[in-house]
């Protein structure tokens, strides 16, 4: 049995995808929301207090570890790392971030103080660290982008990669089923560094439309994000990683996709014209 931790989150809903068609027996995890009814077997677990954990690792063979942001998140991946070997676990591909290593951000140091409990437990395992989803542009972005036409973000005119979620699910389902890439921490970019001004456009042709960026300072984004984020603390790392990225610090490129996979990963204008609905005006 292959458990997915974060089965109804972007990245793990797509690896749930990627092992369904590969005929992998899966087990969803999930806490509120039901995931995809494919899944062989669903177990409803709540990682902030480990209530269901042990029950969903029982069989367990592989288990891929996704969270979304939460007050403790060390604390409740290191539940499930300990957990996972406590049952046998044969082998565990964990979802970090790009640039994990670095402890330069508040994201990058929660992350990598998991990766070490992971290292430290044992457990044969893959890092997989992607940079920003394109899947932001619709889930996080794509109500501003569909209602006023603009993007704000303190980016200024800095570069990323984003990478599509089904690209990360492609690897990490690689890494799950075979122990080619067992010990590695794998950096996953798209296909071509951007500006958020060239993103827009992008989008912006493929929507038929006009849209736009604006970068904003740290302190309007940080205003306009309080009301909604988990923490203050998620806020400040959020704002100290876009930092680190408009500095030019992140890798803007990286062969990882191609390398596990034998396929590159998609591009920004092939996801623009698949969504292109998600950012038109009704």
């Amino acid at each position: 049995m292959n458990v997915i931790l974060g089965a109804t989150g972007v990245v793990g809903s797509a690896v749930l995808d990627e092992l369904v068609k590969r005929g992998v027996p899966t087990r969803a995890a999930f806490r509120s929301r039901v995931p995809d009814p494919r899944a062989t077997q669903h177990a409803r677990v709540d990682l902030s207090t480990g209530e269901g954990l042990e029950a969903c690792l029982d069989g367990a063979r592989t288990v891929f570890l996704a969270t979304g942001d939460m007050v403790d998140q060390v604390g409740a991946e290191v539940r499930v790392i300990e957990a996972a070997r406590r049952a046998g676990v044969n082998r565990l591909v964990k979802l970090s971030i790009l640039c994990a290593g670095s402890e330069a951000f508040f994201l990058a140091r929660v992350h990598c103080a998991i990766e070490r409990e992971l290292e430290r437990s044992g457990i044969p395992n893959t890092v997989l660290r992607p940079g920003g989803f394109m899947q932001n542009f619709v889930t996080y972005y794509g109500h501003a982008l569909k209602t006023e036409g603009v993007l704000r973000l303190p980016w200024g005119d800095g570069e990323e990669s984003p990478i599509d979620a089904r690209d990360i699910a492609r690897v990490a389902a690689v890494c799950l089923t075979s122990e080619s890439f067992t010990g590695r921490h794998l950096d996953l970019c798209g296909p071509k560094a951007m500006t958020y001004q060239e993103m827009t456009r992008v989008l912006g042709q493929a929507a038929g439309r006009e849209l736009r960026y604006e970068s904003i300072p740290d302190g309007g984004f940080r205003e306009a994000m309080l009301p909604y984020a988990v923490s203050p603390a998620h806020v400040e790392g959020l704002i100290d990683m876009f930092r680190f990225h408009r500095e030019g610090r992140a890798p803007r490129a990286s062969d990882a996709v191609l390398e596990v996979t034998g396929t590159p990963p998609r591009s920004f204008e092939d996801f623009a014209r698949e969504h292109a609905g998600s950012w038109r005006e009704d």
